[in-house]
């Protein structure tokens, strides 16, 4: 073989590995572009999931704290009437003339019975008994969906980290929180406990 065919097939040997070299990086470019997009896109989808809990977990607060405060109010105008009805009882144990003793013992006991408006103290015990039960489970329920938000903004991060580190333990790291967060927020949606929270 003379040197100038032993050139040539070197250099073809050599533009080969080249184009080889090329091809080879341009399909390594071109599967880490694609990572780079989906995880984008998965970004992009946690973080509208993100503000749906976000918002679930601030309603839950607000309800709890309303029922808080509607338990709180129906216990003190509940107390008002048994106040009023022992002054109506003493008054009618002290009284003298016989209409106001009735008068005052049938004031007492209007206000103990149950009436269509509901604001009988057995009737206002009850409504507020319910409504602090109903604060309790929505104040459970906010911390369900809190812990569902804090899964969902830890992947989120953890999927940043993803993308600069190009690590795919990482990244099915924070796909397996992000699936965590999600499976929390709906069981506390359709209303299972969450072991240890409440």
């Amino acid at each position: 073989m003379e040197a100038d065919e032993a050139r040539d097939l070197i250099d073809e040997a050599v533009e080969r590995a080249e184009s080889e070299r090329e091809t080879q990086e341009s399909a390594e470019r071109s599967a880490e572009r694609q990572l780079r997009e989906r995880v984008s896109i998965l970004i992009g989808i946690l973080a509208v999931c993100l503000a749906i809990v976000h918002m679930a977990a601030a309603g839950a607060a607000r309800t709890s704290l309303l029922n808080g405060i509607e338990a709180s109010d129906t216990f003190a105008y509940m107390q008002a009437k048994i106040v009023r009805e022992t002054v109506y009882k003493t008054a009618a144990a002290g009284t003298i003339s016989q209409p106001d003793r009735v008068s005052f013992t049938h004031e007492a006991h209007r206000l103990r019975a149950p009436d269509s408006a509901r604001h009988g103290i057995g009737q206002l015990q009850i409504e507020g008994d319910r409504l602090r039960r109903a604060g309790e489970v929505a104040r459970s329920a906010g911390e369900g969906y809190e812990l569902g938000e804090t899964a969902l903004q830890m992947a989120i991060v953890l999927l940043s980290i993803a993308l600069v580190a190009k690590s795919k333990p990482i990244l099915f790291g924070a796909c397996g929180l992000a699936i965590a967060g999600i499976v929390i927020a709906l069981l506390t949606k359709f209303g299972v406990a969450i072991p240890g929270l409440g």
